[in-house]
C-alpha cells in the first residue's frame, strides 16, 4: 500500500531530495493514506537569515537605481558605473565645437516599489578604469553617495503606460564640453576615447524607487548637442551607446544582519545583496528508520509567503533551492540540473514556492559525500530588488510505497 508522510517543519527547513531511476513514479498517491508527523516530533532540523557578503554585478541585464527605505529590511540603495562608447569612429567635430545640451536617457523595463521622483539622482566623471572582460561584485566600489558634486540639472522619469518609458537626465554643458575638448583625436575609436575618459557614475536616492534601466534599449543613449564654426545656428549631436561593449557595475549598499528587523518563526530573503536563508538537515536516521523498507517516489518542500508580507512590496517571481557540497561551494541540485526548471519549481504560485527534491534528498539519505547544508536564495539578485517573508512553518512530503 502507498503511504505519504507530511512533515511540518517549524524551522526554515529547505529540505532535501532525490531519487535514482528506479525509484521515481507513483505521483498520486490515496489522500486516505496520509500520515501527519508533527514539527514537534520531528528534530534536528534548523534555520538562519544570514546576510549575503556580495554578488557578481557586471555586465547584467538590468541596471538598478534607486533606493527604498523598509521598515523591515532597512534602506536598500543602488547605482552603478558605467562607460559610454563612441557610436562611430574618427569623430570630426568641425572647428570650435560648443555644447549645447546634454542628455543622458535610459529605457526602463519596470521598476520596484512606487514609481516616483527621486529624492536626488547625481552623475559623476569616474575617476577609475572598468573593463569589460573583467569580473566585478556588488562590493567592488563603495557605493556613491550624494556630495554636491554632480552634473545633473534636472531628470524626469516617464509614466510607465507611455510608449517608450525613460529616464532622462538633463547634464551640465561642463560635462559634454570635457568630451568635446578631447578634439578628434581623443574621439578617434573607443580605445582612445576610454584612455581619457574612463565613464560615468550614476546613483540616486529615494524612499521607494527602484527602477530597471534597460542599457541597450531602443533610447538608452547619451548625446552631446553641440555647435560648431561651421554650423553656425545648425546643432549637431555627438552619440554614445550605454549597452553593448559598455562595461558596466551595479553596485549595492552593504546589508550587514543586525540591519534586519527579524521576527521570531520568519525567514528572510532579499535581492542586491541582501539576505538568505540557511537550512541544515542535522538528524536523518529518524527519516531513514520510518522509510525503511520503503522506495521513495517523490518529495516535495514547499515555504509559504508569509500573510500580509506583499502589502507593500511584492515577494520574488522565484526563488532557488541549493545545496553545500563538501568544498563549501554552493551547487545546483540535481533536481534542477539533471530534471529542469519545471520539474524542479520554486516558482512563486498561491503564496507558496514549491520544489521537486527527490534526487537530493535520495542522495541524502544514502550518499555520505552530501552535506545536510542547503541555502534558499533570490532568483535574479542582481537584477531585481525583492524581497520576501516566508514562514518558518514548512512541509516536506515524502511520496514512498513499499517494497
Amino acid at each position: 500500500m502507498n503511504r505519504i508522510i507530511s512533515l511540518s517543519l517549524i524551522i526554515g527547513l529547505i529540505a532535501v531530495s532525490c531519487t535514482d531511476p528506479n525509484t521515481i513514479g507513483l505521483e498520486v498517491q490515496p489522500t486516505s493514506d496520509n500520515i501527519i508527523i508533527s514539527s514537534a516530533n520531528f528534530e534536528g532540523i534548523s534555520s538562519v537569515t544570514e546576510s549575503e557578503d556580495s554578488l557578481r554585478t557586471d555586465e547584467a541585464l538590468n541596471l538598478i537605481l534607486g533606493g527604498i527605505d523598509d521598515s523591515e529590511f532597512s534602506f536598500n540603495n543602488a547605482g552603478f558605473y558605467t562607460q559610454i562608447l563612441l557610436t562611430e569612429n574618427n569623430t570630426d567635430l568641425g572647428t570650435n565645437p560648443i555644447v549645447d545640451s546634454v542628455v543622458l536617457s535610459y529605457t526602463y523595463s519596470g521598476y520596484y516599489g512606487d514609481l516616483q521622483d527621486f529624492t536626488s539622482l547625481d552623475v559623476v566623471v569616474l575617476q577609475e578604469d572598468i573593463y569589460k572582460d573583467s569580473v566585478y561584485y556588488s562590493t567592488s566600489y563603495t557605493l556613491p553617495v550624494s556630495t554636491g558634486i554632480s552634473h545633473v540639472e534636472s531628470f524626469s522619469v516617464s509614466d510607465e503606460a507611455s510608449e517608450s518609458p525613460l529616464l532622462t537626465v538633463k547634464l551640465s554643458g561642463d560635462f559634454g564640453q570635457e568630451i568635446l575638448d578631447l578634439e578628434n583625436e581623443g574621439l578617434k575609436d573607443n580605445e582612445t576615447f576610454l584612455e581619457n575618459f574612463k565613464g560615468i557614475s550614476v546613483f540616486a536616492s529615494g524612499e521607494n524607487t527602484m527602477l530597471y534601466l534597460n542599457p541597450s534599449g531602443s533610447n538608452s543613449s547619451l548625446k552631446i548637442y553641440y555647435h560648431n564654426d561651421e554650423s553656425e545656428t545648425d546643432t549637431l549631436s555627438l552619440d554614445f551607446e550605454l549597452g553593448g561593449d559598455a562595461a558596466r557595475i551595479n553596485l549595492f549598499n552593504p546589508k550587514p544582519l543586525e540591519s534586519l528587523n527579524q521576527v521570531d518563526g520568519k525567514i528572510y530573503i532579499q535581492s542586491m545583496s541582501g539576505y538568505k536563508a540557511k537550512i541544515e538537515v542535522n538528524n536523518t536516521d529518524s527519516i531513514k528508520s520510518i522509510l525503511q523498507g520503503k522506495a521513495i517516489n517523490k518529495v516535495t518542500i514547499v515555504f509559504d509567503v508569509e500573510d500580509g508580507s506583499q502589502s507593500e512590496y511584492t515577494a520574488h517571481d522565484k526563488l532557488f533551492l541549493v545545496r553545500v557540497n563538501e568544498q563549501g561551494d554552493n551547487v545546483f541540485l540535481t533536481d534542477y540540473t539533471v530534471e529542469g526548471e519545471n520539474h524542479f519549481g520554486g516558482s512563486l504560485d498561491n503564496d507558496k514556492y514549491e520544489f521537486n527534491i527527490t534526487r537530493y534528498f535520495y542522495q541524502l539519505l544514502n550518499n555520505d559525500t552530501y552535506t545536510n547544508d542547503l541555502y534558499l536564495l533570490p532568483a535574479g539578485a542582481a537584477v531585481n530588488a525583492n524581497r520576501t517573508i516566508i514562514s518558518e512553518d514548512i512541509k516536506l512530503t515524502i511520496n514512498y510505497s513499499k517494497l
